[in-house]
């Protein structure tokens, strides 16, 4: 196999192209999604299984280019978020995912079921403007459903968490002090 040359390259001219404007990047943080999250959950307090039984989501993110997949990608985080409090973990060192032979077997991946995925409920707020531009949802969705876990757990146990996941031996180990 030989290395490509230049000539093996050819430029595709674009049809519809649009730029934002560069001046958009010094103020970043007012073009993200306002978001916010609420959460059902039960704690077990013999298990210290936490169960996500519902959750809505309110979010504000300009005027949608897609709304389908606006939904999907706030589906898609909440379900990240889900799984950063309460489920997913890596050992650091010796053990971890370095060791190359983690996979789904050793990382826990919420599933429907975890996620309440038939009781989820959102809504997308109109933009504020006619003008207002479409905003960055990406990650900046999951935030706000990990601190709804974390707040529902304190308010069922009366036990702050600062170290995520929220494991159930965590929750167990918190009951007994």
């Amino acid at each position: 196999m030989h290395p490509a040359t230049p000539g093996d390259y050819q430029m595709i001219a674009r049809g519809n192209l649009f730029y934002p404007p560069t001046q958009r990047g010094n103020a970043g943080v007012t073009y993200y999604s306002a978001n916010g999250s609420l959460a059902e959950i039960a704690v077990h307090t013999g298990t210290g299984e936490v169960r996500m039984l519902s959750h809505h989501h309110i979010m504000e993110c300009g005027k949608p280019i897609v709304t389908e997949l606006v939904k999907s990608q706030l589906e898609g985080g909440i379900a990240m978020g889900i799984g950063h409090a309460l489920y997913e973990t890596m050992p650091l060192y010796e053990g971890g995912p370095g060791d190359g032979d983690w996979n789904f077997h050793r990382y826990h991946l919420p599933r429907a079921h975890e996620v309440a995925v038939w009781n989820q409920t959102a809504e997308l707020l109109a933009p504020l403007s006619d003008t207002d531009p479409p905003k960055g949802i990406a990650e900046v969705v999951m935030i706000p459903i990990v601190a709804a876990i974390v707040t529902g757990v304190h308010q069922a146990i009366g036990k702050r968490f600062y170290d995520l996941p929220l494991t159930p031996k965590k929750i167990k180990e918190a009951l007994s002090s």
